[in-house]
């Protein structure tokens, strides 16, 4: 069995147990687990291959491409906008940002638009990396665009444009204009000491980085674990929502496809941070009570807490074809995900197993990042037996 490096505080070696068994399945590769609880980080592991091809060791200091776990720090850089006072969730978007409110969309809210209800999951753009780096255009099309769906009645995983939107709510009401990586390094991640990125810098040496091994479009068809077949099939329509909003450019591309250094330096907030376990835990650590480096109100963190209120249709994502509970960037424990046993956690999952969250009424903050994506809709194997160790120390009543 591999054994891990890294730390577990005393009483947590279950946790390292479990993630020693998880690098050791044979759907392994290499992967990471930073754990806060009642303030201390008393889980830093990692372990297991850095490279796609089996090959090297994952470090201490190995960064990796966290893929939709950006939405959840987009997320949780869009509340320090909200306690800095740049915007508030219950605001009308056009207040900030007057082009949006045309086709449809003029009711829409702040909460509302970053919850995945208004409707801008599929553009009516074909994607490339010169277009996505441009948050002009991109800021431009989400403006303009017809709703997938009547804003508010569906939410969906806006699986590209949640960063974009977020980047212009901010940029738009930031006295220094700040797009959205700036904010999130000068605002989140710098006063917290966390290495992530959303643009990586030139003098970050990319040695250091975990290769992503993916799968294709025909591994999904041979081997789909819990990916909802309505989805896979979907997928094969072009003209389907899910077609549409996760095919623009990469999902037929295999998953590993934006694991390629031109795209590094762009700021993708919704697929394309990159960081440590370590980093993206103690982002969420800072959300676990008030006051801390962000000083953070009480007010903001009890709205995370509570939620965005529902679409009038439920909760089944109209993208993914799972339950979901979208709120603020982030995910919220559901009947159909119950990731957390708290309802007041909030946090993100990513494909392919990455997983991140705050969960204040344990007082916990949780990461667990790998470079071997899974087949899994929620709930891998790998992360869950991790999260499940962590849990029954700290709650071994059940």
């Amino acid at each position: 069995m591999i054994q891990p490096a890294g730390h577990v505080a005393p009483g947590f070696e279950p946790v390292r147990d479990a993630f020693a068994a998880s690098l050791a399945r044979p759907d392994a590769l290499g992967a990471a687990v930073a754990i806060h609880h009642q303030g201390r980080l008393v889980v830093d592991l990692w372990g297991g291959a850095s490279q796609a091809d089996g090959s090297g060791q994952w470090q201490n200091d190995s960064l990796v491409l966290l893929y939709s776990v950006s939405k959840g720090l987009s997320g949780l850089a869009c509340a320090v906008a909200v306690a800095r006072g740049l915007f508030d969730y219950d605001e009308p978007v056009a207040a900030v940002w007057p082009e949006f409110a045309c086709a449809g969309k003029q009711g829409v809210t702040i909460g509302q638009l970053l919850s995945g209800q208004a409707g801008v999951a599929a553009l009516p753009l074909a994607l490339n990396r010169d277009r996505m780096a441009d948050q002009d255009l991109m800021a431009r099309t989400i403006a303009g665009q017809s709703p997938n769906w009547p804003p508010g009645q569906l939410a969906g995983n806006h699986s590209y444009s949640l960063g974009w939107v977020a980047c212009e709510l901010i940029r738009r009401r930031d006295p220094a204009g700040r797009s959205l990586g700036q904010f999130m390094a000068d605002e989140l991640t710098g006063p917290l000491g966390a290495e992530l990125y959303l643009g990586l810098p030139a003098d970050v040496d990319r040695s250091r980085l975990a290769r992503i091994k993916g799968w294709g479009f025909v591994d999904l068809l041979l081997h789909n674990k819990t990916i909802p077949w309505s989805l896979v099939l979907a997928l094969l329509w072009p003209c389907s929502l899910p077609f549409r909003a996760l095919n623009n450019p990469f999902f037929l591309h295999g998953a590993g496809a934006l694991d390629q250094e031109e795209w590094r330096d762009v700021e993708l907030g919704a697929i394309g941070a990159i960081g440590s376990a370590r980093a993206v835990a103690s982002c969420y650590a800072a959300f676990v009570a008030p006051g801390g480096p962000l000083a953070l109100p009480v007010s903001l963190l009890d709205r995370l807490i509570a939620g965005h209120p529902q679409p009038a249709r439920g909760q089944r994502d109209a993208v993914l074809h799972v339950g979901m509970n979208c709120s603020f960037g982030l995910e919220k424990p559901s009947v159909d995900w119950p990731f957390a046993p708290s309802a007041s956690a909030f946090g993100s999952f990513a494909i392919g197993g990455s997983l991140a969250f705050a969960d204040p009424g344990n007082q916990a903050a949780y990461a667990f990042v790998t470079n071997r994506l899974g087949l899994y809709a929620r709930d891998d194997p790998r992360e869950k037996m991790v999260r499940d160790a962590f849990y029954k120390v700290i709650r071994p009543g059940g």
